[in-house]
């Protein structure tokens, strides 16, 4: 049983080692025998592998939409040497069985859109420097970014195809309390996949953050992300924005928790964007834990000004204003999503525990309150349970969620409903 373990890692790895050598090829030449062997032998194999059925029926398409897929994400990551190592990851995507949606380049749009098209690309590939500089950590290449709750730059993780980016990250720890970042982004590679015009996006982007912990128990994180889009079609998203995200926790007693997410930023044309102008964002979160529960209620707006939108064109947008995914780009009369969030662990119950259950309901309007725009309500359940893979050892996660939404438009978007069921493994580092 040993032996089927150590197969599965061998066979990740050896599919790895072109990737390494090139990762390794600017210096690997001066690089002693021990160093190479500890860049191998020091490293981990990637393996994440997930199946989604998902059924959309939406208001004015001939058919519904039912969709398989299969995502599989593969590669290896090194160990240091020196502080120096890289890593590479591939993503393939493949639908099962008929194609009974719009996966966004199919041109089947008597469906509605699932957005996992068929693809297999480069998702990670990046040379990473831990502790080069003392506290410090560089990493230049293709790579996952997220940015605190990414709301402003994300990976889209809910959709099979992984956003990730062109880009160069210093990050470094050297003040107290302290985390300094600064980001270039050259291209976004999105979840539409290579075959689509919308899959791979130029751009000229930086971005600054700094996180402070040392008001405790609060955490500060102000920053500035500055967008500059190459196509003239993605003018409307350059632009520049300000902000700061303050997330604070305290334990009131041994059973009740409370915590509070809040953000405030202030936007405005940049770059190519010829409009002229300067828009807010607000998002107040309170809540209270309670054993296993979690309760929350808040408010996130995006003005609008009639003509242009607050908008966070990189975010995971999936996260944010419900997750039928009807407000991906911010309406131009902007939006306030009232909303409420419970999450809660079922009791043990014939041997059978760690079941989570999680909702929440939207109501959507305008900016200022005066137009509805529609309500959604969602509710979810999930279980994750560690698996041998048939061997006496830990192999990984294997996670199993089911959940549906439901969309009731009043004056945006049609009514529209979404059920997913997801079944994934995620080999153990």
């Amino acid at each position: 049983m040993f032996t089927k373990c150590n197969n599965a890692r061998r066979f990740v790895a050896a599919f790895s080692l072109p990737a390494v050598a090139a990762l390794s090829l600017a210096w690997v030449s001066t690089a002693q025998a021990d160093d190479l062997k500890a860049l191998i032998e020091g490293g981990k194999p990637v393996l994440d592998v997930r199946y989604r059925m998902e059924q959309v029926e939406q208001s004015g398409r001939a058919k519904d939409a039912a969709a398989q897929t299969v995502r599989v994400r593969a590669g290896y990551e090194t160990g240091r040497v020196m502080g120096i190592g890289g890593a590479f990851d591939v993503e393939w995507i493949e639908h099962l069985g008929g194609q009974r949606f719009n996966d966004s380049i199919n041109g089947k749009t008597n469906y509605p859109v699932v957005a996992d098209p068929d693809d297999l690309a480069v998702n990670q590939l990046f040379l990473v420097a831990d502790g080069v500089i003392p506290k410090s950590s560089f990493k230049l290449g293709r790579q996952r970014v997220i940015w605190d709750n990414a709301r402003f730059i994300g990976n889209v993780g809910f959709r099979q195809n992984e956003q990730t980016y062109d880009a160069a990250r210093l990050s470094t720890k050297a003040l107290p309390d302290s985390q300094l970042e600064y980001l270039f982004i050259n291209k976004a590679h999105r979840i539409f996949g290579r075959d689509s015009a919308a899959g791979r996006l130029g751009l000229k982007g930086h971005g600054l953050r700094a996180r402070y912990s040392g008001f405790k128990p609060v955490t500060v994180t102000p920053f500035a992300l500055f967008l500059d889009y190459d196509r003239a079609a993605q003018a409307a998203n350059s632009s520049a924005s300000y902000g700061v995200l303050v997330n604070a926790k305290q334990k009131l007693n041994d059973d009740v928790t409370a915590f509070f997410a809040g953000a405030y930023a202030y936007q405005e044309d940049h770059g190519n964007n010829a409009a002229d102008y300067n828009l807010s964002y607000y998002n107040v979160e309170p809540g209270l834990g309670y054993g296993s529960w979690r309760l929350s209620a808040g408010v996130e707006q995006l003005d609008g000004n009639g003509a242009q939108s607050f908008r966070t064109p990189l975010a995971t947008l999936h996260k944010f204003n419900g997750v039928t995914d009807q407000f991906l780009t911010t309406p131009t009369g902007g939006i306030r999503d009232l909303y409420g969030k419970a999450k809660t662990a079922l009791p043990t119950i014939g041997g059978v525990g760690g079941i989570k259950l999680f909702g929440a309901y939207h109501e959507f309007s305008d900016d200022d309150g005066s137009t509805d725009y529609g309500r959604e309500w969602n509710l979810g359940v999930a279980k994750s349970f560690t698996s041998d893979m048939g061997t006496v050892t830990d192999m990984g996660k294997v996670t199993f969620a089911l959940q549906y939404a439901d969309y009731d438009a009043d004056t945006f978007g049609v009514d529209i409903s979404k059920l997913w069921l997801t079944v994934s493994f995620k080999l153990k580092p």
